[in-house]
């Protein structure tokens, strides 16, 4: 069989795509994305679908990562394809979530190809994971001590709209078709540094197994992931199932679980079970490791009444005369202190507080009534302010010279005054000066940066909730 039947074959077992979907395809430039997006242009009449490149620049390599995007703008424009090729400053965003480059360059990647999607009107996103990829992923979760979630690999199809058409074909395969099409590809030289784990298990477990264990070792890793996906799909319905039978109350921050029903439950799907709630009273925060699990469940077969085990996520639960209670416990952890330099024009994300300080500049014709605007946004007089501008958590002692007002008055006093609730002072980002308050986000600004007539030019502020770093025209 060769490898455009081979790829069809397995689109189609795993209803990947239906006539007429536009489907994104993630190209990096290497040898897997290259051969999957000729692959899929050659396969897409018989398909019924159209094609759409996407391309983002992490910004890591310098100029090997700017020729990556010139090669697959090149590429694209060849095949007579659509293409979106942007570039996003992941170090920049790494440093400001304190993320390592993996899982930031992850991110940003999946925040750009869902985008994209949306603006194309794309329905599926193609991604170029392969056969060694999924055996690599297999061996990286066992050796953390997975279970069968983890030993199920990648999956062929994701949320409804990722694909992975080549996920059954080995890389030896791939080299060999862009050798045969004599496809030229690009070469990423971090997939050589054994600095990651992934790349450690490609370039030193996976040889090891094969050549001293296993010669067959990635067919045999891809069955064990075959099998392991479909035995905790059924756990996963047998656990949905004792979920809703055990299921006292919920609520918010609360699941009660009813002790008599789940000691009727084999412990496998117990412990399914208790996951599930876990997820639901957190918020999906985080992991639920072994051990919080072990403990919880433990409270099931032997704990006393009133016993309790602390789990992620502020969750703790508790042992009743009839139920296991999840709860979501009262956050108690004071905010960490932070302080920024605020971009001028540009956005500043506080990720201790989850939001985004905008930061535009207009001249002094602009509107220039602040009282016309909602509490999220300020007008300044620029040509007050420093040089450098910060943003900071509120300290003990802060004085305030409010908007309005004749004189200066102690911060705390001003937020009760406002009715400001307590727990929701320490979550208010100050625009300041290494002496001075400019603005309490979301409340008011100071007196005096305040705009006038002989004002000529403005610094505009808004407040946003989230990430927007890289998108805060919209708002």
């Amino acid at each position: 069989m060769d490898l455009l039947q081979k790829v069809s074959d397995y689109i189609s077992r795993h209803r990947m795509v239906e006539r007429g979907d536009k489907v994104l395809v993630a190209v990096s430039g290497g040898p897997d994305s290259t051969a999957l997006l000729h692959i899929l242009y050659q396969l897409k009449d018989d398909l019924g679908i159209s094609l759409h490149v996407a391309h983002l620049n992490h910004m890591f390599r310098g100029e090997e990562s700017e020729k990556d995007a010139f090669f697959v703008a090149e590429t694209a424009q060849r095949y007579g394809l659509p293409a979106t090729v942007e570039s996003v400053d992941v170090p920049s965003y790494r440093a400001r979530r304190r993320l390592s480059n993996q899982v930031a360059a992850r991110e940003v990647r999946f925040k750009f190809l869902l985008e994209c999607a949306g603006r194309v009107g794309a329905s599926r996103i193609a991604l170029a994971h392969q056969a060694d990829d999924q055996a690599e992923t297999i061996l990286f979760n066992f050796l953390r001590g997975t279970g069968t979630g983890g030993l199920k690999g990648i999956l062929p199809v994701r949320d409804g709209i990722y694909i992975r058409p080549l996920l059954n074909v080995r890389r030896s395969e791939i080299e060999s078709y862009c050798s045969e099409m004599d496809l030229a590809f690009r070469h990423d030289s971090s997939n050589l540094k054994p600095v990651y784990t992934r790349n450690r298990i490609r370039l030193n477990l996976v040889p090891l197994l094969e050549k001293e264990y296993n010669p067959e070792l990635v067919p045999a890793l891809m069955r064990l992931g075959e099998i392991c996906r479909e035995e905790d799909s059924y756990l996963d319905h047998l656990a949905e199932k004792a979920l809703q039978e055990a299921l006292l109350k919920s609520d918010t921050g609360l699941v009660s679980l009813s002790l008599d029903r789940l000691v009727e439950s084999p412990l496998a799907v117990r412990r399914r079970v208790l996951r599930r709630a876990w997820q639901v009273v957190s918020g999906g925060a985080g992991h639920l490791d072994f051990q919080h699990a072990e403990a919880a469940l433990d409270l099931v077969s032997s704990g006393a009444t009133g016993a309790q085990a602390v789990m992620p996520g502020n969750v703790f639960a508790v042992r009743t005369y009839t139920a296991l209670e999840l709860k979501r416990a009262p956050l108690k952890k004071a905010l960490p202190g932070y302080i920024y330099e605020l971009r001028v024009p540009g956005a500043t994300y506080i990720p201790e507080i989850g939001a985004t300080v905008c930061a535009e500049l207009s001249s002094g014709e602009s509107e220039r009534n602040p009282r016309s605007l909602p509490g999220s946004e300020a007008l300044l007089d620029f040509d007050k302010l420093p040089p450098v501008v910060y943003v900071r958590r509120r300290l003990a002692g802060d004085v305030f010279h409010p908007y309005g007002q004749v004189s200066e008055i102690k911060l705390k006093d001003f937020l009760i005054k406002q009715k400001i609730p307590r727990e929701e002072r320490e979550r208010l980002p100050l625009v300041c000066t290494p002496k001075e308050i400019i603005w309490v986000g979301g409340i008011r600004t100071g007196e005096k940066w305040k705009v006038s007539d002989s004002t000529r030019k403005m610094l505009h502020l808004k407040l946003i909730p989230g990430d927007l770093a890289f998108d805060c025209n919209r708002y």
